[in-house]
């Protein structure tokens, strides 16, 4: 009788099992609220935990460094954001077990501005800002009336 639980808690265990045998699996990670200059450790650090227990370490430590390069163009070169900025970084991530390889999904970086930055805006700019504003609703509201006007000739004809 010993023998028949054993075998039984084993297919319970390979039923339960939630590594994919074919297939790839998407993981997503978030680092929750960071300064910039620290994403890649995060990154790495939440990696590890998330995925220890379905991806093996030496991958996850491999294409994560990768993936921070990637992250570092996107943050750094394309966004101009400050290492000392606060961000929170998402990605999805997708782990293919046939090549042993993590890959880059889709990414989310939310950067975080302080209320005085917010705050600090010369008022010749506000000024600016709001003529350019109105000039806009000017001409949107021109159109609109051209618009009706085509609509009425398309009707009558």
């Amino acid at each position: 009788m010993a023998n028949n639980n054993k075998v039984n808690d084993e297919t319970q265990t390979n039923e339960t099992s939630t590594v994919p045998i074919q297939g790839k699996t998407t993981y997503q990670l978030s680092t929750g609220l960071i300064i910039a200059a620290g994403y890649a450790n995060k990154l790495r650090r939440v990696a590890l935990v998330s995925l220890g227990n379905s991806v093996p370490k030496d991958v996850i430590i491999r294409d994560i460094s990768e993936i921070n390069k990637k992250l570092f163009d996107e943050l750094i070169i394309k966004n101009k954001i400050d290492k000392l900025d606060v961000i929170r970084l998402t990605v999805k991530l997708v782990y293919d077990p046939e090549n042993k390889k993590l890959e880059l999904g889709e990414y989310k970086i939310i950067r975080y501005i302080p209320e005085e930055k917010c705050t600090n805006v010369p008022q010749e700019d506000l000024l600016r800002l709001k003529e350019e504003n109105e000039k806009l609703k000017g001409e949107m509201n021109t159109l609109k009336e051209k618009l009706k006007e085509l609509e009425q000739m398309l009707s009558s004809a």
